[in-house]
């Protein structure tokens, strides 16, 4: 549902009315005020969601629910510190200044929230405690994959890896988790200013974009490309988000990864070929930090902390990609199996 001029005017007399107290509370203190407040002031002195849907806030209210929390090695449902890497406490903080705009958080809001935290104790202790029981974790950097046992272990033994399009994993079949749409991007650019003014659409380089009583859309879209992903550490979360029974726990990252794209390109030398940590960007304030988009996903997915191997065509591209099997070798020597 759009918000309307009225909506908006009505809410930023509260934000400008907040942003007043906040002001008045940091000169009266020197600047000396609590950091949540410091976040609060920030939030409706710039109240960039305030024209946004309530779908769309709702959305992003459990993105960041799901990624301020985490499962602690026993099992235990906590806050990430302050000043973890995508700052989810902010914009936790930012949403609870919006929602007091909005008449408060609903219910269902919430509870759509916290359902996929319940998940991980709905049977007892989570499936990762059982997976990692009595392992060593590496002390030099590794990367891990999650995966069912039958899948995973002769991978393991064997090095025949599956590597998917990412066009694949666009698929309503897959768990949320690895549910993705992996070739759209999608930014927003807040419009409330302007509709206070009766403008509903721009002129951009020559095109009319028409946003109405919403803020701008930005779709972009990418040509499919290859795409095998991996973790950047354990995380006792990530095989019940992924209905996984066991890990493949890789202590030469490096290794493993020149392998992978050694045995694509012996098969398509004219693929070029990218490794590292994925870039997660907020699509309300990051306009600039999705530089590869292969490489960059929405923050929803942070907590997964993910390193990928991408693929993509340097010239043409079949019309339809598939998954495809390569064979790197056994991967004993530079990695461990672990199961439940």
């Amino acid at each position: 549902m759009n918000v309307f001029a009225d909506s908006i005017r009505q809410r930023l007399g509260w934000c400008e009315e907040q942003a007043r107290k906040y002001a008045v509370a940091a000169d009266a203190s020197e600047g000396m005020i609590a950091r949540s407040d410091g976040w609060r002031h920030h939030y409706v002195s710039d109240p960039y969601l305030i024209g946004a849907p309530d779908d769309r806030v709702a959305q992003r209210f459990q993105h960041v629910f799901m990624n301020a929390m985490e499962l602690t090695e026993r099992g235990q449902i906590a806050p990430l510190p302050i000043g973890e890497p995508g700052e989810f406490m902010v914009k936790y903080t930012h949403l609870l200044e919006e929602y007091e705009g909005r008449s408060g958080i609903p219910d269902q809001v919430i509870e759509a929230a916290r359902n996929p935290m319940l998940a991980y104790l709905e049977n007892g202790d989570p499936i990762a405690k059982r997976i990692f029981k009595g392992y060593a974790t590496p002390k030099a950097p590794y990367t891990v994959k999650y995966g069912r046992r039958e899948f995973l272990e002769p991978t393991f033994r064997s090095g025949r890896i599956r590597i998917c399009p990412a066009s694949y994993y666009n698929d309503t079949s897959h768990n949320a988790a690895v549910r993705d749409d992996e070739l759209h991007r999608t930014f927003f650019v807040p419009t409330y200013k302007e509709r206070l003014k009766g403008i509903r659409h721009i002129d951009f380089q020559g095109h009319r974009i028409d946003f109405g009583d919403d803020d701008i859309v930005i779709p972009i879209l990418a040509p499919d490309y290859f795409l095998f992903s991996l973790c950047d550490k354990i995380y006792y979360r990530m095989p019940t988000d992924f209905g996984s029974d066991a890990a493949i726990i890789i202590r030469n990252p490096g290794l493993f990864a020149q392998r992978l794209i050694s045995a694509f390109l012996a098969r398509w030398s004219d693929w070029e070929p990218e490794y590292g940590p994925v870039t997660y960007y907020d699509p309300y304030r990051d306009y600039t930090k999705m530089r590869v988009h292969e490489m960059s996903k929405h923050f929803g997915y942070a907590y997964q902390r993910e390193v990928r191997i991408v693929l993509r065509a340097r010239n043409s591209r079949p019309s339809s990609l598939q998954p495809e099997f390569l064979d790197i070798g056994p991967m004993t020597d530079y990695a461990d199996f672990v199961s439940t």
